[in-house]
């Protein structure tokens, strides 16, 4: 089922891959910027053997409209997923999975919600402000090419490993469709989110805060991560309690793409490992 949901600050474009009236968990997942739902269109069938895929994209992004008031941050759009979520009538618990900088929003929706949320995984996500600004734009972006604009706005090559065949996947062109979904002036305002989210507190700060079970995956091969900003997030978070730190050979930025069963398989053993946490030692953020 693919549905648009109005919120309160505009509509959100949802996919539901399985039955949310059954038993299994639901996992939800977060694009990062320039990116839609269709990112996960590798992974969702390995995942949906045991879990109810909700994957969402984000205001101003895909096909979910435009925020209604132009403005745009980590705290809006965390918001507006879990909006989407109650919406869905999802009452269990979820886990949450977002990429790059929709791992920062699967952070805030922890921050906000964290009784809605299990557990949630990271896959190349910044720890500070410092490597926030993960840009990947082209440089032939704004050229005009025969009369036209550059056909997008990112240098896709950059979200692959160096190495990546992207022949074998289902959509050769999945970060370019992507990318032309957003407009130039939304793409500005998007991209100022992840800085000055960690600016105001850092990852490992707001890690130990919520206190949940987190998986953090890292690409050896992420060029817009870059390395210095693999290694700084891994020096930053290392030592919070309850998370697990796991490196992802052979890929990049979109790891879920690029390699989609390595991905799944580390998100169900995480799963499966936790599944014992004793969420009473969780205080309520609200309580903090």
């Amino acid at each position: 089922m693919e549905k648009v949901f109005e919120i309160s600050k505009g509509k959100v474009n949802v996919k539901v891959t399985g039955d949310l009236d059954s038993e299994k968990t639901v996992i939800a997942l977060i694009p990062g910027i320039n990116g839609t739902i269709e990112y996960f269109d590798e992974i969702t069938p390995l995942l949906q053997e045991k879990y109810t895929v909700v994957a969402l994209d984000l205001l101003g992004q895909g096909k979910s409209t435009l925020s209604d008031d132009g403005k745009y941050n980590i705290d809006m759009q965390a918001w507006s997923m879990l909006e989407v979520i109650a919406r869905l009538r999802i009452t269990e618990k979820i886990m949450v999975f977002g990429y790059g900088i929709g791992g920062l929003i699967a952070m805030r929706m922890a921050e906000l919600r964290d009784f809605a949320i299990s557990k949630f995984v990271l896959l190349n996500t910044p720890a500070n402000a410092k490597y926030a600004d993960m840009d990947a734009h082209s440089s032939l972006a704004s050229i005009p090419l025969l009369g036209k604009l550059a056909k997008s706005p990112v240098k896709s090559s950059l979200y692959f490993s160096k190495d990546f065949d992207t022949s074998k996947l289902k959509n050769q062109n999945v970060v370019n469709d992507a990318a032309n979904t957003v407009n130039r002036k939304t793409d500005k305002k998007l991209g100022k989110i992840a800085e000055e989210y960690l600016e105001e507190k850092a990852l490992n700060k707001r890690l130990r805060v919520v206190g949940l079970p987190t998986l953090a995956i890292f690409s050896d091969g992420d060029q817009i991560l870059t390395e210095a900003g693999v290694k700084d997030a891994k020096a930053t978070i290392g030592r919070v309690p309850h998370l697990v730190i796991k490196d992802l050979l052979g890929a990049g930025h979109v790891g879920m793409i690029e390699k989609p069963k390595e991905v799944c398989d580390m998100i169900v053993k995480f799963d499966d490992d936790t599944k014992d946490f004793d969420y009473t030692e969780v205080e309520s953020i609200d309580d903090k």
